[in-house]
Parts: structure tokens; C-alpha cells; sequence
């Protein structure tokens, strides 16, 4: 299976006994792009995509985050976008860099049809940008990004960055922005948003105007903490998450 998803497959050594491999793929805009995946031991069926956040090194994909979800019998596919662990090209925060996540979806797709995506912070903003271009079982934004003007405003270490990938500011290079900007755009998957009340570096309003906008279509679970979670909620919380998929999968 892992063949027919990636161009190139490297085995690495098990983590916690669960086969671990690195796959390089080429995206449909000629990227050499590399991802990690976890195998369960007990499958169920379905496979998670799962986003990170940050970019370069920080918020890299991590195992043990990982191994979390295929405890629960998920495949997890864990694309680290262009630019990263050797690939080809350079991020662009949800902008060219999407193709990296739309070209893996379509070859996951062939083998493995039931798909469900989360994303953290920026890889919010990749989850549901992926549900407004392909179909999913569900789709969950951790304190994600919904609107990168906001972030712009919210994070002044970000704006330099923010400006070199997009060409301006928000009122100079709006349509990037909005082109990059969930907020905008429309999915039909279920969708999860989960967010800490005292998040300084995404606000709540990211979330919570998600919910707004998709009313029965969303739940939003409001957590009393900030960006990051102490390790044993996060573990909580992403447990409760889990089954929330399953739910949604029985209840295609």
C-alpha cells in the first residue's frame, strides 16, 4: 500500500513497536515532498492525515504524537510540506504548499477512501482547507488558524515572514490572505474545532467564528488553557477526539 501512496519508501526503526516509514512523493506541481507514517497494529480502516503546525523545525512532526493516533488503529500519514527533511521547494504557509497535502490526499485516496484530517495551529488552517477541496469523514482544526489576517495581526514575530510569502500585507495582498483563509471557504465534512481560552499566539475568535459560520455542522470544544495543552488534557482531549471520528465514520 505504502507503494502505491509514495514514490520512494524508507523503513525506520519501529516506534514503541509500531512500524514507522518516510515516503517521498512528487506533487502535481513538481515537489519532492516527504511524509512519515504510522502503522497500527490493529487496523481500523481508516486513515488520519495529520497537519502540523509552525514551520521548518518548529512544530515538526513528532512520534510520539503520532503513535497516539494509531494506538487507536489509524493509519497516520504525517506530510511535513516542502522545504523540509530533505524535500524540495520552500513553505508558503497554506498558500502553494496546500498542493503538498491535496497530491498526498489523492493517492491515499485510491487504496484507503475513508479519511479524516486534524491539523494544530497552522495545520488547522491545512485541515480545513483540505476539506474545502476534497472529501473527508472529518475534519479537525487544534487550535487552528481560520483567518490569516487575524494572525497577522496577532503575531508580530510573523508579519515578516507572513509578507515575503504573500506578497504584502493583508490590505495590500488581501486576495492571499483570504486565498489562504478557511474562514472563506466552504466543506461539508463534520467538522471539530478545538481551542484554549487563553490562546495568545491563535485567539479564540479563530474558532469561534468557524462555529458561527457552520452551525450544526461544527462542534467547538473550549478548553481553559493556552496554545499548547499540559500533556495530560492534550492526551484527554485527543482521546475524546478519536472517538468523535469513529462516531462520525459509523454515522457515514
Amino acid at each position: 500500500m505504502l507503494r502505491k501512496w509514495f514514490d520512494r519508501v524508507e523503513v525506520l526503526p519501529p516506534y514503541a513497536g509500531y512500524p514507522v516509514h518516510r515516503g517521498w512523493y512528487e506533487t502535481r506541481d513538481g515537489e519532492d515532498v516527504v511524509a512519515y507514517t504510522i502503522t497500527p497494529k490493529r487496523p481500523n480502516g481508516q486513515v488520519l492525515f495529520y497537519l502540523r503546525g509552525g514551520t521548518g523545525r518548529i512544530g515538526d512532526v513528532r512520534l510520539p504524537r503520532l503513535m497516539q493516533f494509531a494506538a487507536r488503529g489509524f493509519h497516520v500519514v504525517a506530510p511535513v510540506y516542502r522545504g523540509n527533511h530533505g524535500g524540495s521547494g520552500k513553505e508558503d504557509f497554506g498558500g502553494d504548499d496546500l498542493e503538498d497535502v491535496l497530491s498526498l490526499y489523492d493517492r491515499v485516496e485510491k487504496t484507503c477512501p475513508t479519511i479524516h484530517a486534524l491539523g494544530f495551529s497552522r495545520g488547522g488552517m491545512m485541515a480545513l482547507s483540505l476539506a474545502a477541496a476534497r472529501p473527508l469523514t472529518s475534519v479537525t482544526s487544534w487550535a487552528g488558524v481560520t483567518n490569516l489576517a487575524w494572525t497577522y495581526e496577532e503575531q508580530r514575530t510573523m508579519r515578516k515572514m507572513l509578507r515575503r510569502m504573500t506578497g504584502g500585507d493583508p490590505e495590500t495582498a488581501s486576495e492571499a490572505y483570504i486565498e489562504r483563509s478557511p474562514l472563506f471557504k466552504e466543506w461539508q465534512a463534520p467538522t471539530l474545532l478545538i481551542h484554549g481560552t487563553d490562546d495568545e499566539q491563535v485567539r479564540l475568535r479563530h474558532a469561534t467564528a468557524v462555529a458561527e459560520k457552520l452551525g450544526a455542522q461544527a462542534e467547538l470544544w473550549v478548553v481553559p488553557f493556552a496554545h499548547q495543552l499540559p500533556f495530560w488534557k492534550k492526551w484527554e482531549t485527543t482521546e475524546r477526539a478519536m472517538d468523535w471520528m469513529i462516531e462520525k465514520t459509523t454515522k457515514k
